[in-house]
């Protein structure tokens, strides 16, 4: 039986959209895509989609502004959606930083601003990325952006709640470069609800790539001092001094982060059959003693079953899937793999895991600890093999565990360095697990 044909004023609606999207890929290189964050932005992203920097551009307000036009042209286009007007609105440039963290750098002129949108965009890139500086009354509506000195400095605040796991943006604050972070106690509190003497600790984000860097603020010291600048990001919680820290599993900010940062999302795609890799068959377990676990400080491993266990891959840089499993290896009752993203798990750099195999066959509320490293050989010098420590409570929700950001990709894949050799790699895992019942 044949279907109907469509009715016409669908073909033609269908016509008129290919039309307008092939008119607009011509174009293309007349216009300037404009990507306008904002703190709603913040809000809704940071402690949900996101957990370091500020927002995720792909998923803000983006306009599309001809190159040649004045950037008031946006300035009014901005007040026609959003709602506000245009003498309420202070646009800061984003930067790249060295530690590839990206962040509002500097607000832009009043001459910037007499500028065409072509003239204002990142000469390597095709968009122009901004964030939207709103000041509000106490009733919300907006007010005139106050002129900010040289001595003004805009941070970023995100609040921590160690029962909770969870992160949250909390607002921004223009402060002084000379003064102090505890001149600004109070001010944080009511940010949270806290009471104004509620005890609180500061902690700057620095960087997350390729590893955490989340630091202590002295809060007696100036903001010039601690080097934190326009764009910075603070991060604060309640003072654990008078508790018991053990009663949590992230007691701190910088523990929390790292958790994240080592987390391997959940991703419900189809994972390429080990069969199908180009990869060669691991080399035998070798049973180790017990030295041979992980010495990270933590707790014991009680008579522990250990392993270690070498995956070798062929053909790496040919390798054109998302993730890779390694074969199976068991150890202490339970049955492991390795997981890696050939080309970063949202990162410029080699991401690898431990993985419980059997997991989705294994009893509800099952659980199983294990100190274990991780390691890229250098195939040339075996002293400059990537080697990594670490621990877990593997369960149903956190079947795997490792780093996000093992090693740069640039240093995995340079031809000088050792680390691939006739496009070979080999990764290794030390596992300590206590043994099963």
């Amino acid at each position: 039986m044949s279907l109907p044909d469509p009715p016409p004023i669908t073909l033609k609606k269908e016509q008129e959209e290919k039309e307008q999207k092939r008119k607009e890929k011509v174009e293309d290189h007349l216009y300037t895509i404009i990507k306008v964050a904002r703190d709603e932005d913040l809000g809704e992203q940071i402690g949900k989609e996101i957990y370091f920097d500020l927002v995720d551009h792909d998923k803000v307000r983006t306009f599309r502004i001809q190159k040649q036009m004045p950037f008031t042209q946006l300035k009014e286009e901005v007040a026609k959606e959003l709602g506000i007007p245009v003498q309420f609105q202070r646009y800061w440039i984003w930067a790249k930083r060295q530690n590839h963290t990206y962040r509002p750098d500097r607000a832009l002129t009043a001459h910037e601003e007499t500028q065409s949108v072509g003239q204002l965009r990142d000469r390597n890139s095709a968009e122009l990325k901004l964030f939207l500086d709103v000041e509000l009354c106490l009733d919300l509506r907006p007010f005139p952006p106050p002129e900010k000195t040289k001595e003004d400095i805009l941070l970023f605040f995100k609040f921590y709640d160690p029962l909770k796991e969870k992160i949250r943006y909390v607002g921004r604050l223009f402060v002084k470069e000379s003064g102090k972070p505890m001149e600004i106690l109070t001010k944080l509190n009511e940010l949270v609800g806290f009471s104004p003497d509620e005890e609180i600790e500061l902690f700057e984000e620095i960087k997350f790539e390729p590893n955490v860097m989340c630091e202590h603020i002295d809060g007696n010291q100036s903001f010039r001092d601690c080097e934190i600048g326009d764009g910075d990001i603070i991060c604060f919680q309640k003072s654990l001094r008078n508790h018991v820290s053990e009663q949590y599993r992230f007691p701190e900010v910088p523990s929390f982060l790292e958790y994240v940062h080592n987390r391997q999302p959940e991703e419900h795609q189809m994972v390429v059959p080990i069969s199908d890799s180009p990869t060669k068959i691991p080399q035998t377990i070798k049973v180790a003693p017990a030295d041979t676990a992980s010495t990270v400080d933590a707790q014991a491993v009680d008579d522990p079953a250990s392993a270690q266990f070498t995956w070798t891959i062929d053909n790496f840089s040919r390798l054109n899937v998302k993730k890779l499993y390694s074969e199976v290896f068991n150890v202490g009752g339970y049955k492991w793999r390795i997981l890696i993203f050939p080309k970063g798990n949202k990162v410029d750099c080699l991401s690898i895991y431990l993985d419980v195999a059997d997991s989705a066959s294994l009893p509800y509320g099952w659980s199983k600890y294990a100190q274990f490293s991780l390691a890229v050989h250098n195939q040339i010098q075996n002293k400059f093999t990537v080697r990594k420590d670490t621990q877990h409570q593997f369960n149903e929700r956190e079947k795997d565990w490792g780093f996000t950001s093992f090693m740069l990709l640039s240093d995995l894949c340079h031809p000088e360095k050792g680390y691939i050799m006739d496009d070979t790699v080999i990764i290794e895992a030390d596992v300590a697990v206590r043994k099963a019942n």
